[in-house]
């Protein structure tokens, strides 16, 4: 059943028709388009001709009528809390590891007693070559004609003429530039334009504060925003 389809609409019957209104109808109409009878006929119509009978001569019409627009008693309630109870376990920890590398900036890290006061660890820095922009500012941007013609050379850096280095035209965000002022459009190779690279960082005479010692700026960088950076919690393991 798909709530989404006018089933009445398919049968050609209003939506308050009676059962017998609607096997009329679908006798008719399967007469008409059936394969068998008729070689020309889109076998889609046919099967949709038939879906609708079973829908509304069956005992989803109860269901149909109310849940869907197109049906007799429909009751907007039932379409706006309906769940869907789907789950899909590789599709969802995909996501939440990807929310995690791109999302999560605070990193937490348990210690003991074997704790010299040094520490050395992963975490996502801004890429300095692009500077945390993910463009590649030394790469050279070729204009040819239709012909394969260079009609101009870029550089990376250089102020985009279309805009005159301002990122708009007209008012609105520079379709040339996209928006940037300069024309280096093409990814950094040292991030692949990701903005961010995984690095190694290393701590030495850490001062423990009690059972947490924050450590601010010393987390992972954002992926959308390379000036936003985490802070480094260490724990240390209550026995």
């Amino acid at each position: 059943m798909n709530l989404n389809k006018n089933y009445y609409s398919i049968l050609g019957v209003r939506n308050d028709a009676t059962e017998k209104e609607i096997k009329k109808a679908y006798y008719k109409l399967s007469f008409e388009y059936h394969p068998d009878r008729n070689k020309e006929v889109d076998t889609i119509k046919f099967n949709s001709i038939t879906e609708a009978y079973d829908v509304l001569c069956g005992e989803q019409r109860k269901d149909y009528d109310v849940k869907s627009k197109f049906g007799n008693n429909y009751n907007e309630y039932f379409e706006f809390f309906e769940i869907n109870v789907e789950f899909d376990y590789h599709k969802s920890k995909d996501h939440l590891d990807n929310f995690k590398k791109t999302e999560v900036l605070d990193i937490y890290i348990n210690i003991d007693d074997s704790f010299d006061g040094n520490i050395e660890y992963e975490r996502y820095v801004k890429c300095k070559p692009c500077d945390g922009t993910g463009k590649d500012m030394s790469s050279k941007i070729v204009i040819k004609d239709v012909d394969g013609n260079i009609l101009k050379t870029f550089d990376g850096d250089d102020g985009c003429d279309f805009c005159d280095g301002s990122g708009k035209y007209m008012g609105y965000d520079c379709s040339f530039c996209m928006g940037k002022g300069k024309v280096g459009l093409n990814p950094c190779k040292s991030c692949n334009g990701e903005k961010r690279i995984l690095g190694k960082q290393k701590i030495t005479k850490i001062k423990l504060e009690g059972d947490e010692t924050k450590i601010p700026a010393m987390g992972n960088v954002s992926k959308t925003e390379p000036g936003k950076v985490g802070y480094l919690l260490l724990k240390k393991n209550k026995i």
